[in-house]
């Protein structure tokens, strides 16, 4: 039922039966607007109760009548009871002291799933930080088998899944020379008997409502199928995608948590590429820019280094950029309290605006020599949207900063803490697809004013300036970090970006 929903408002109606699943021709849409509109975040929490909900054990003459999964009107009164929910479950939690706070919460649910999974640009990033290096041989030691591998054979299940509900084991790799043999190195990463994915999302959900100390609203409880995008059912050993954008989730993002068991050394070799990734960015589709990896020098015998990437426009610095390659966690996303809740991620986004602020000051005081910009714009890049849609989070983590500059920089003056600007790297992409070098900074300098305080830096630079007569092409080479690209046999992705 799930499965046959979300193909007709993919673009992949025709994959679905009539015959074995009704729906009126009005609901085969992609428009999100529309009365028919199936949200994929409702159907993604459906299935996460479903897998949390223990069968009962009720005689059937005590069991209510079972929704009609055949219908696409079952589904469509499952939807409307699981939004009358929501809405009793937000009138007993809001109230005008944390209403503000519930749009970071409602963006983290939604906006990915509006953004999709599949964009070229999103790939390549994660692949580009990833999937080379010592995150990529720990991956091929741990696994015995390479990120490329492990990659391509999730877009292989994707585009299958994407056509089947239900499939046997992939098979026939041979088409684009590849061995068999790997999928079973890739099904136990992606995949999961029915009944053990229904044990480890129940206890998913209780141990994060144990670290919480809540119990979670029934729209914020933790997927397991961002974990296991793959079901299996042994009676008849075959496996469905319910949500097959899922697999390219865990193809790209998921990786983190492959690599993240690889300890310091490997987390030190994906940051460091997550600043490269950045400089390279920025120089590609800015040309008239130039970005510098951090400069190292001495102050009172100790060795410093200013923030992560120095931008520059005619060779005087525009901009400096803190780069945050930290995981955004669940509890960020959706605890009652995101700073208490995820302490250490907001600790390192404090420490980055301190960081900023302790070069200003430098540089003010001439402790390094750098041509600086009196307009200077002070970014902080993060991984993830750490601050998505919340000028309170920012002010909390402004206000550690703070802190930290009375306790380890007390020369830090006011002129130094320039406000920051929280930007993720998705939104630097977007960005920079859609801006020339004027718009950029244009951006980055309004951005900073009061009426901008909270704004994402994408809406800043739509409301501010004119739109590029022409979207930018995705500029980088996807086929030089995963070669099957090139040898997509059957509908890939649009590789305009």
């Amino acid at each position: 039922m799930f499965w046959a929903v979300h193909a007709i408002q993919d673009d992949r109606d025709e994959h679905v039966k009539k015959n074995i699943f009704a729906y009126p021709p009005e609901a085969a849409t992609t428009d999100m607007m529309s009365p028919y509109a199936a949200y994929p975040w409702d159907l993604e929490t459906l299935i996460t109760l479903t897998l949390n909900e223990p069968k009962s054990n009720l005689p059937p003459w005590r069991v209510r009548p079972p929704v009609n999964t055949r219908d696409f009107n079952g589904i469509a009164d499952v939807v409307n009871t699981l939004r009358a929910v929501e809405d009793d479950q937000s009138a007993e939690r809001l109230d005008n002291t944390n209403i503000m706070l519930e749009m970071h919460r409602i963006g983290h649910r939604q906006f990915q799933w509006q953004n999709g999974f599949q964009r070229p640009v999103d790939i390549y990033r994660y692949l580009y930080v990833y999937g080379q290096g010592e995150c990529a041989a720990y991956f091929e030691q741990t696994n015995g088998i390479s990120v490329t591998d492990f990659v391509t054979i999730c877009f292989v299940l994707f585009v299958t899944m994407g056509a089947n509900p239900w499939t046997k084991k992939l098979n026939g790799l041979a088409l684009i020379d590849m061995d068999d043999a790997l999928v079973d190195r890739v099904l136990p990463l992606i995949s999961g008997e029915l009944w053990a994915v229904r044990r480890e999302s129940l206890a998913l959900l209780q141990k994060v409502e144990k670290g919480l100390g809540v119990s979670l609203p029934a729209i914020y409880q933790p997927s397991y199928l961002r974990v296991k995008p793959l079901i299996r059912t042994a009676v008849h050993n075959t496996y469905i995608a319910p949500l097959p954008s899922l697999i390219l989730l865990r193809a790209t993002v998921g990786l983190y948590y492959d690599i993240i068991k690889g300890g310091t050394p490997v987390l030190n070799d994906a940051n460091a590429r997550f600043e490269e990734y950045a400089r390279t960015a920025l120089t590609t589709y800015c040309p008239a820019f130039e970005a510098s990896p951090a400069v190292k020098y001495v102050v009172k015998k100790n060795p410093v280094e200013t923030p992560d990437v120095l931008l520059k426009q005619e060779g005087r610095i525009v901009a400096v950029f803190e780069c945050k390659a930290t995981k955004l966690t669940f509890e960020a996303q959706y605890g009652d309290d995101p700073v208490e809740n995820a302490r250490s991620g907001y600790e390192q986004m404090a420490k980055a605006v301190f960081q900023l602020w302790k070069f200003f000051s430098h540089v003010r005081r001439g402790l390094v020599e750098l041509d600086v910009a009196e307009d200077a714009a002070a970014i902080v890049l993060t991984m993830d949207a750490w601050t998505q849609m919340s000028a309170e989070l920012r002010a909390r983590i402004i206000t550690q900063a703070e802190q930290l500059a009375a306790d380890k920089e007390p020369e830090i003056e006011a002129e130094d803490k320039r406000q920051p600007i929280f930007c993720s790297i998705q939104d630097l992409d977007e960005l920079l697809l859609t801006s020339d070098e004027e718009h950029l900074f244009g951006a980055f300098k309004v951005a900073t004013q009061d009426k901008y305080i909270g704004w994402g830096i994408r809406q800043i630079r739509e409301r501010e300036f004119p739109p590029l007569d022409e979207r930018k092409t995705f500029a980088f080479d996807l086929a030089a970090l995963f070669p099957w690209w090139g040898k997509f046999k059957g509908n890939p992705p649009d590789a305009a970006g």
